[in-house]
């Protein structure tokens, strides 16, 4: 007796999808963790977010809800703030997850359910040492990633759901519009910042521009002085000139007589 085939998700979508709420798990359980660990080690419990980011030559960030954010910060700041709290096999994974987040970020995983059992995996054991429960839900996103029939609660026997390819249609390009936001919030950061570069080199031609100001001033200033210096002089010469011509006169004067 044959049966009706069984529905399965598209490959790429439920594969995205997974990946996505595993690194929402690890931006739960990590949050919590990072941020009074950074706060005081920048002595500033509202702006170390800020502090971080510019430390890593980075624009406005999302703060500590943002895994990118989070593992970027992890790798940074391992020596002086994290270092203690894990084991050193798991700083080289800190790079893996980060490329991870990038290719997942711009749909670009590939092909290859093993590459993302050992994400899931790094996630797990990254983790593991924070927050055990939430270790325990990545491992079951990889058990769903093994067998995505287990998480079908659809008899095999029912005519497949015709609503699933909508909705995987609408998460598709709800997670796009997710990209494009992404891209648009790097788009204005990256302005910002150039922004910032252009006031920086503007300020600094103002303060440039004023110094040349004050040094023609006082070169105007010693002119002057130079200028009122030769105009005595030379009324001094005029009447030293009328003297000697009256001078010369008397003694013609004088002589004829």
């Amino acid at each position: 007796m044959s049966s009706a085939p069984h529905h399965r998700p598209d490959l790429d979508v439920s594969r995205h999808s997974l990946l996505g709420e595993g690194f929402q798990r690890l931006a739960r359980g990590l949050g919590p963790f990072i941020d009074p660990r950074m706060a005081e080690y920048f002595d500033d419990a509202d702006t170390w977010t800020d502090l971080a980011a510019d430390r890593m030559g980075r624009g406005v960030e999302p703060g500590t809800s943002d895994p990118l954010f989070q593992l970027l910060v992890l790798r940074r700041f391992w020596g002086p703030v994290f270092a203690e709290h894990f084991r050193d096999d798991l700083r080289p994974l800190i790079g893996q997850l980060i490329e991870a987040r990038n290719l997942w970020a711009h749909f670009s995983l590939p092909d290859d359910p093993d590459y993302l059992d050992r994400i899931l995996l790094g996630l797990e054991r990254l983790l593991a040492p924070v927050e055990p429960e939430g270790a325990s839900e990545l491992r079951s996103l990889r058990s769903r990633l093994r067998d995505p029939a287990a998480d079908d609660s659809a008899p095999p026997d029912l005519p497949a759901d015709h609503d699933g390819p909508d909705l995987e249609a609408q998460l598709s390009e709800t997670e796009m519009a997710f990209e494009r936001l992404q891209d648009e919030h790097m788009s204005l950061a990256r302005q910002l910042e150039h922004r910032r570069m252009s006031e920086a080199g503007a300020k600094l031609q103002l303060t440039a521009a004023e110094q040349r100001l004050l040094e023609l001033q006082a070169r105007s200033a010693a002119l002057e002085e130079q200028l009122v210096t030769s105009d005595m002089s030379r009324d001094r010469l005029e009447w030293l000139f009328v003297s000697f011509l009256a001078v010369l006169l008397l003694v013609m004067a004088l002589a004829v007589t």
